[in-house]
């Protein structure tokens, strides 16, 4: 057999899907096999491949044995001469093994070949090419310092940038996404990956054998393939850089001298600190950014409406300097937690959130305000106008900084994004019906023919690009229904990367695409959306959670004679205060493993009747529909009405 194609699958079954569909269509009358290990998913990719792609092998396992692993089981059951490892979240065009097949018989010398990577919007992926971690390049990566010096040969050599991007050529190493090895020179450099590494630099390591076997690394751009999670969306997270750091050392362990190793594993932990730090301050200042911003402007304008009221409207006193540090820190704080708390910096950004967190802030400030001492109530007046001219200033800058490109948010009005489908009329209609039973899909504006002759279509997939641009179309749905690969790789890279592409296969479930190199992939499904995983939601229940508690508490020498076992109900109080429990979660008993997490409940997710227990059916049924369709009302009607039974 001339090819065998091995994908490791862990919990992306669209992603999958897609790429079964492009690897089947490109090993089309080529003696082939596809071989895919699936290190125990919960989204039923099993099912998916069983039932949509019945010809590739498929091999269970019943825990995650990591990416080495679970390629080489099924390196062992393989009979090509060629071996391609290659990620699920993948795409490849047709005359992808044409190209690449053709290259290496013609090349002996090469031992394995990548091909050029491209991101979700068509853009070139620099981990295409890499070079081995010497101690300078891998100090430069791991601190991130390449990142400011992207195109100097000697600092960012990581990326090998000495060779061009369309320059076929002799590398060090080539992405593990897509990787195909000769067996032949992988059975000479010691056999397919190594164990030792459960995730990252098992690719560094097969490329560095593989070189010191005698045989070539070939970086071949003369076939593109997407991939859609690039080495940009490993965030840099302490996980990460403990778990890259981990791989690195294991690597410079068993190929460097003792003395090198030493040395290099000294410089690289420096740098992995350094670079936790300045990434743990990146994402730190991305998250505060604005409510930082909104503390400043509230500042100032509680400054300047004091200033003003002392001077010019009631000619007192000033108010001293240990009044003002003493109050307006906590007025600031209770501004931007009510702002917080009523959404002002979830997305997408509304106006309407910033107009009611600055009106419960200014209510909760005015309250805090009357329990002061007499010494530090100084006026009413300048914590209800400074309210008023904050909400009035924070909008108005809000709305020109955005403009400015300073504040990034996505404001409401963009949604939802207004798409086209490139498709033949019966194949939009289709598609078309999928999409509007999704969620938060875009508005759709038409039909983009992909033929030459489209009637009533917008356009022909030969104008798409001006009618992209003239029209102010977001995204671009391509419909795999007379339309190849080769198609969508040529037309992304023609439109560029101001656009959002999906990919829709004929009789699927779901459009699969990723909006930047920076995300980890995006897809529109039809399947269940939980409001309960929205961390806007979650954070609400909460809110609930603990504001009940405190209510009841207050309330408790009432509820004492009401409530069923008070003694239990007044504990109930307490664990659901400092987050042991919450006031409603799901039927125990009963399948939530699909379901978003959520502490263990006091009561459950219906109106209680004593003596009556609903069968496991309608239990599971009523634990759905309260994750899908969660308000904040919900908790409150269902405390409401089950107020008798919280000491249960």
């Amino acid at each position: 057999m001339k090819l065998s194609v091995i994908v490791v699958n862990y919990n992306v079954k669209y992603f999958l899907e897609v790429c079964l569909h492009s690897v089947l269509r490109a090993t089309r009358n080529k003696a082939a096999e596809v071989i895919v290990v699936d290190n125990n998913s919960t989204d039923d990719s099993c099912a998916m491949v069983r039932e949509r792609f019945p010809t590739v092998k498929l091999i269970e396992n019943k825990d995650n044995k990591g990416f080495s692993k679970a390629n080489n089981q099924a390196v062992a059951m393989a009979q090509g001469q060629y071996i391609l490892f290659l990620n699920p979240d993948t795409v490849m065009p047709e005359h992808f093994f044409e190209h690449t097949i053709a290259y290496m018989d013609a090349h002996p010398e090469a031992g394995a070949l990548g091909p050029r990577l491209i991101d979700g919007k068509g853009q070139f992926a620099p981990d295409s090419k890499k070079s081995f971690p010497s101690l300078s390049v891998a100090i430069f990566k791991t601190t991130g310092i390449n990142k400011l010096f992207s195109r100097s040969p000697y600092i960012n050599k990581y990326y090998a940038v000495h060779i061009g991007e369309r320059q076929t050529a002799e590398v060090d190493v080539l992405s593990g996404c897509c990787m195909l090895v000769r067996r032949t020179a992988m059975d000479e450099a010691g056999g397919p990956f190594d164990e030792d590494y459960f995730m990252y630099c098992e690719d560094v390591d097969l490329s560095y054998r593989i070189q010191k076997a005698g045989y070539k690394n070939i970086y071949y751009p003369e076939v593109d393939l997407i991939h859609y999670k690039g080495e940009s969306t490993r965030k840099m997270t302490l996980s990460y850089v403990r778990i890259f750091n981990e791989a690195l050392v294991t690597f410079v362990k068993k190929h460097y001298t003792k003395r090198q190793a030493g040395l290099f594993i000294l410089f690289i932990n420096a740098g992995i600190v350094l670079r936790a730090i300045l990434g743990t301050v990146k994402r730190g200042l991305k998250v505060l950014h604005m409510p930082l911003f909104d503390a400043l402007i509230l500042l100032l304008t509680l400054w300047g409406i004091k200033e003003f009221w002392v001077s010019e409207v009631k000619n007192m006193a000033p108010i001293t300097g240990s009044i003002v540090y003493a109050t307006f820190p906590a007025y600031i704080l209770l501004w931007l937690l009510s702002l917080y708390f009523n959404g002002a910096y979830d997305q997408p950004y509304r106006a309407l959130k910033v107009t009611r967190g600055m009106i419960f802030g200014t209510i909760v400030i005015l309250a805090y305000y009357g329990l002061l001492p007499p010494e530090y109530r100084f006026s009413r007046a300048i914590i209800i106008f400074s309210g008023f001219a904050g909400t009035v200033i924070l909008l108005g800058l809000h709305e020109l900084l955005y403009r400015m490109g300073v504040l990034r948010y996505i404001p409401y009005d963009a949604l939802p994004r207004k798409a086209v489908i490139v498709a033949d009329e019966h194949a939009y209609k289709q598609t078309a019906e999928v999409l509007r039973q999704v969620n938060y899909a875009p508005e759709l504006s038409g039909r983009i023919s992909p033929s030459a002759d489209g009637p009533g279509a917008l356009a022909t997939i030969g104008e798409m690009k001006q009618l992209l641009f003239v029209t102010n179309v977001n995204e671009v749905i391509f419909c795999i229904n007379g339309l190849t690969y080769a198609d969508v790789f040529r037309q992304m890279q023609l439109c560029g990367g101001d656009y959002e592409y999906k990919i829709h296969l004929p009789g699927g479930q779901s459009f699969v695409g990723s909006n930047s190199s920076a995300t980890s992939g995006d897809l529109y499904t039809i399947d269940r959306r939980f409001n309960l995983a929205d961390f806007a939601q979650v954070r609400n229940k909460r809110m609930i959670d603990i504001a009940a508690s405190v209510v009841f508490l207050l309330l408790f020498p009432i509820l004492l004679f009401l409530v069923k076992r008070p003694l239990t109900f007044l504990g109930h109080c307490f664990r659901v205060l400092f987050g042991k429990l919450t006031w409603v979660g799901y039927v125990p008993g009963v399948a939530v493993q699909h379901l978003p997490r959520l502490r263990r409940g006091v009561i459950y997710p219906y109106n209680i009747l004593p003596g009556y227990e609903p069968a496991d059916k309608v239990k599971t049924g009523m634990n759905l529909l309260y994750a899908q369709q969660y308000t904040p009302g919900t908790d409150v009607g269902l405390l409401l009405k089950n107020y008798r039974y919280l000491g249960s």
